[in-house]
This record gives structure tokens, sequence and C-alpha cells, in this order.
């Protein structure tokens, strides 16, 4: 819109009324002035990308002007009521117009029988499609469907009145976050308004709103039943036993390096360094999708790379740990190396795409994370939160957040985002020079990876489907020997180091059969996922894999056996285990505690000392005993010198004398042999 007034040089500093132009009249409806504020905010003055430019007319399109448009002619008619009736509206809270078409009613006559129909049948059904109705399996919510012995879904005829009646009943209540968003967009415009006099000053019918939340009968999410918890390393391992080395690979980077499942899918060959023990990996770009952006000339057009992350702070350079470096290398060596010449593309992505090399997709990605995050039974359905790829990020964030020693400015930059949200954070903070500080994140991480599955080349047996017109397809023969050779791509029927089943297991480990397959389903040991001949997934484990679990548990011994060796009770050498702060596991089929290499070491040192000690000392109850006197009379002499009291202690924290000054006390006060000279040639163990 045009100024009120505009400055005019001929008047030489005065403002000149007859050089304004005629005020054109500018459409008050909502319709108008909304397209009005999203031209100027978001074309004109780019306050953000144009994909928030076009989710913001998706809310205008979706939710504000077909609501508010019929009802008003300018934006002025909008009241406080028509407001409020329009956020009910969203969240589901309006009674639902009576179907148009109920369902005829049933004819009762002679029993009928029903049958198994498969996917195709069931939607031709339920009038819905193919995806819906295996969706909708996969959710439980087609009761009595099953998978028949080839492997294919059955579902029960009558489970197609579920689909019809879910298809009409579907909810139709928005999440509070969206219909936060509508009310945003809404208050933005009518400021828009009031700031161009299309509205009184002062106009606000939102005033006093918030957005409400929908009810759970008509929210079109579930609300979680679960508190949300991050996923573990161990469970991360379960997940990616189901998925091929290129979707594991970005599985491990949001979960280790934090990463979006934008900036997995934008990192670039050059973008990983190799400094050998660790390395650094430079965060720079987002990729997986088309983004809209614009050129150097203004223009939006999409692109598949985005070279920018999605806030300025995103831009990182993270220390990789040692565990990653791994499976960077074998993807480089498989993905972008020339069996040839030898020669590395890094100009190429990191995470080839599978149809094409450059343009690698987040849809196949969370398809296939949310398969076998299923399969592995830590679902959303199984779990009752939200599981998705973001997920990852939150579980490296939630073990950082909980790691002692860890800077909170730290934390904050190793997930790309600013040092602190004042100005010396966002303004001042600059990143240090030398990474220094993420050096001390990529050691955490390194031993927790270390220490629960050590190492993310999880073996698998999905084989990676490239397109014909894929670059890698032309040596896809040196991709599949590079991942073998690696031990992250397995040959079922390799037969060098066969694979196990559950009995062979618990024969080889000495253990039932039950405990074999909880270890197997825990992750305590890898297993391999394969299709048996009924087509339904089934465990193995690698033999090498059961003789290295065997040979970890056979270093370790059991404290009853640990304790009679050494000769002394069993609950003596358990308080000290617990007084010397020592981390007891329990064997997983004795469930006796088994004593690690270091920790028998202490014990066997601190069993020493303790028998050094009753060599040379005894507890004030026994020196009253062969002196003959009180307890607490002993003490005073102690105390008063006339018996030395020795530094150390045992176990039960007692105050011990020497026997060299009740030897001395007894030759003063006593004259012949007594009771004392006997004890003094007593075994320590007894005279305790």
């Amino acid at each position: 819109m045009d100024n009120a007034y505009r400055w005019s040089p001929a008047a030489k500093g005065t403002w000149d009324p007859a050089a304004i132009p005629a005020r054109k009249e500018v459409p008050a409806d909502v319709a108008s002035v909304a397209q009005m504020w999203v031209a100027a905010t978001y074309d004109d003055l780019r306050r953000a990308g144009p994909d928030r430019g076009t989710r913001v007319r998706g809310v205008f399109d979706r939710y504000v002007i077909p609501w508010f448009g019929p009802q008003t002619s300018s934006v002025g008619d909008i009241t406080y009521f028509m407001v409020h009736e329009w956020l009910l509206t969203l969240v589901g809270r309006q009674r639902s117009e009576p179907d148009d078409h109920p369902p005829p009613p049933e004819v009762v006559g002679a029993p009928r029988t029903y049958r198994d129909l498969s996917l195709r049948e069931a939607a031709e059904a339920g009038e819905v499609s193919v995806a819906t109705v295996r969706r909708r399996w996969r959710d439980g919510e087609l009761t009595g469907a099953y998978r028949d012995s080839h492997g294919s879904v059955r579902v029960p005829e009558l489970a197609t009145a579920a689909l019809r009646r879910a298809k009409r009943e579907r909810p139709i209540g928005l999440s509070q976050a969206v219909v936060s968003d509508a009310l945003w967009v809404l208050r933005r415009v009518l400021a828009f308004a009031r700031a161009n006099g299309l509205v009184p000053p002062g106009f606000d019918p939102t005033e006093g709103l918030d957005a409400p939340t929908p009810d759970e009968v008509a929210a079109r999410t579930r609300r979680p039943t679960c508190q949300p918890r991050p996923l573990s390393l161990s469970e991360c391992a379960r997940i990616a036993a189901h998925l091929h080395p290129v979707h594991q690979l970005v599985l491990w980077l949001q979960r280790v390096m934090g990463l979006r499942i934008s900036e997995a899918f934008g990192l670039l060959v050059d973008d990983v360094i190799d400094l050998g023990d660790t390395g650094l990996l430079v965060v720079r770009g987002q990729g997986g999708r088309v983004f809209r952006v614009r050129d150097d000339e203004g223009r939006v057009v999409s692109v598949p790379y985005k070279e920018r992350t999605k806030t300025e702070a995103g831009t990182r350079v993270l220390v990789l740990p040692g565990a990653m470096l791994d499976p960077l290398r074998v993807a480089i060596e498989a993905f972008h190396t020339d069996p040839e010449t030898g020669e590395i593309d890094e100009t190429a992505r990191l995470v080839p795409g599978l149809r094409t090399a450059e343009e690698s997709g987040q849809l196949s990605f969370r398809e296939a994370f949310d398969v076998a995050a299923a399969a592995e039974g830590l679902g959303t359905m199984e779990l009752g939160f939200r599981v998705s790829p973001h997920l990852l990020r939150k579980s490296v964030a939630t073990d950082l957040a909980w790691q002692s020693g860890i800077e909170n400015a730290v934390r904050r930059r190793f997930l790309g985002h600013r040092a602190s949200d004042d100005v010396y954070g966002r303004v001042y903070t600059l990143d240090h020079p030398e990474v220094t500080p993420l050096t001390e994140v990529a050691g955490v991480l390194d031993e927790l990876i270390r220490g629960s599955i050590g190492s993310l080349l999880i073996p698998t047996t999905r084989r990676i489907r490239w397109g014909h017109a894929n670059r890698v397809f032309l040596r896809a023969a040196h991709v599949e020997a590079t991942l073998l050779t690696a031990g992250w791509s397995i040959d079922p029927d390799g037969g060098d180091d066969p694979l196990c089943d559950v009995r062979r297991v618990a024969s080889e480990l000495g253990m039932a059969e039950t405990t074999a397959r909880r270890w197997m389903r825990d992750g305590t040991l890898r297993c391999v996922i394969v299709r048996d001949v009924d087509g339904a997934q089934r465990r193995w484990v690698r033999l090498s894999e059961v003789w290295s679990v065997r040979d970890r548990l056979g270093e370790r011994v059991l404290l009853p056996d640990l304790a009679a060796d050494l000769g002394v009770r069993y609950h003596e050498l358990y308080r000290l285990s617990r007084l010397l702060g020592l981390e007891l596991e329990r064997h997983p089929t004795s469930r006796q505690f088994e004593v690690p290499p270091e920790a028998a070491k202490r014990l066997r040192a601190e069993h020493v000392r303790v028998c050094a000690l009753h060599e040379r000392s005894l507890k004030l109850a026994v020196t009253a005993q062969l002196l003959n006197r009180a307890v607490s009379t002993v003490g005073l002499m102690a105390k008063r010198g006339e018996l030395e009291v020795d530094s150390e202690t045992d176990s039960s924290n007692a105050v011990f004398v020497t026997r060299k000054s009740v030897e001395a006390f007894r030759v003063a006060h006593a004259t012949g042999p007594s009771i004392l000279s006997m004890a003094m040639r007593k075994s320590p163990l007894v005279a305790r």
C-alpha cells in the first residue's frame, strides 16, 4: 500500500500533499488480506524460505479461509465468538453431521459362511487402497488378520466392515500444535489489517483465546500412553539388523552423531575427514527430498540438495568417534570408490540413492525404519509413544544430557543449536577453532558404543536393490564384495561361519532354550534376520558370535568360586565388594554374581591386606577377652596410648590394636604363660 505522505524533493524539506497519489482501494475480505500478508512477508521481505510460505498458504487454504470466508465480507466482521467456534471445530468438538449413506440393515436369514480374503480382495470389499489395508493391519485394527504358511496376509471377511466404518468415522480433531499454528497465522493477518487501517486500532477478536486440545475419541493422532524414552544402542542394533547397509548408515548418523534426517542425507563424501584414530564430520547441507529455494536471481526453484542447514547454528564440525569411522570407511570404499582406479568421488552424496545416485530419499528410510521397529516390538503401537527417526536424535541428546562433565554449550553445539539463547551465546560465542570440547563428546559416545554393542557394523542379510539407472548398479558386485568382506553384509548360505538356531545356541552356551531365545531377543547375541521357507522372519546367530560370547563369559569368575578359592565366607566377600564399590553382574544362567578380572584382582589384593592386618593386630573385643578386661576399658587404654592402634581396618570397620603392644602390656602386668601367648599362635581367621 502507498504511504499517507510521500517526500517531495522539490519541496526542499517539506511534505507536499499534492505529490501524494490517490490511495488505491484495497479489498478487505479475509482471503485478499491473507494473500497480501503472505506475499509481503514471505515473497517480498523473505522472512523465511519458500517452503515455509507454502505451508502458511496451506494453513489459509485448509483452515482459515473456508471458515471465515463464507461468514464475513471483511476482516472487521470477525468476532470473538466466531474465532471461538472455529477453534472448537478444528479440534473436532462439534457434533458431527449424520451419515448420508447409513449401512444397510442386516438381512435375517440362513447363516452365512465367511472366508479369508487377500489384501487386494479386502481392499475391494472395504473400498480402500491396498496400502491402507496393509497399514491398518500393521496397526492392529483388523481383528483376526494373520499371515498364512506362505507368508501372505489373510484378512477375515468380517473385518472389511471395520475398514468401511473406519473410513466414515475417521477422527477430524487436529492436534494442539496444528491449531496453535493456525491461530498464530490468523493473528498475523489481523495485525497486518490493523497496520494498514483496514480495522480499528486495538481490534483483536482472538484476545484471550488459546489453542485447545482435541478429545481422545476425535483426535487424529493418538496421545502417548507411555512416557517417551530414548532408544538404547542395543535396541537400535536390533532395528539395524532388519535394514540394509545404506539405511543402517543413516540410522547411526542420527543415533550417534545426532544429525537431523535431512542433514544425514545431505552429507557429501568430502564432509568426512579421516584422521586415523578419530575424524571430523562437516555438517553444512540438507538432502533426501525436494527443497524449494531461491536461486541467485531470487527465483524459486526445486533442488534435491540444499547448500545450508535448517538454521544458521546447524552448520557445524563434529568429532567422529572411532566406532563411527568404521561404517563410514566401509561405505566410502563400497559406494564411492572406483574398483579399477581406486579414486574416490569426493563430490558424491555420502548416503547414495537407491534409484539414482544423487537423489537419495528419506521416504524409503522412514518406511524401512517403521517396519523394522515394529518387527522388533519397538514401534509406536508397542511402546505407546511416537517412534520415528527423529527419536534417534532425541536419544543421543538424552545420553549427553545425563552425562556428567560435558558443558551445556558443548551439548547444544553438538546437536546444532546456539550455545545459549542470550546475545552472548547467539552473537559472541563462536565455535572452538580446534573443536577440542567436542573430542570429549566423541570419547563418551565411543565408550557407550564399545560397552553396549561393540561395533556399528551390524551384520544383515538384507540386500540393496539398486535402480538400473543408478551408476552404482554397474559395480554392484564390487559393492557386495566389500560389504561381505567387512562383515556388514552376510551370505546366509556361507559354510565357513554357519548360522545357529535357538537350539544350537543353547547347546553351545550350555543354557536353556528360553534363555538363549531371550538373549537373541534383547541383543545380548547379535542376530541375523533370515526368512525361512515359509517366508517368516527368523533370528539366527553366527557360530563365531556364539563362541565370542562363550569366551567372554568364560573369562569371568563366579563370586562363590572366588570365595572358596580365598577361604572366606561368601557374605564376607560380597560385603567387601560392596565396600570397594565394585559393580558385579549376574550370570545369565546361574544368576550368580560374576567377578570381572579387574575386580577379582582388587578383591584378592584386599584379602591379602586383611590377612596381613589380622597377622599383626587384634580387634578390641578379642583383646578384651585375652586381657580379661571390659571392652570399654581396652578402648580407654588404646586412647591413652597404653595399646598401639593400627592405622588400618577390615570390612567390619572395627578398631585394631597391634599384637606387639598387647604382648608388651601382658608382660608388664602379669607373670608366667597365659592364654594370650597361645592366642598369638592361632591363625588370623580363628583369632577373628
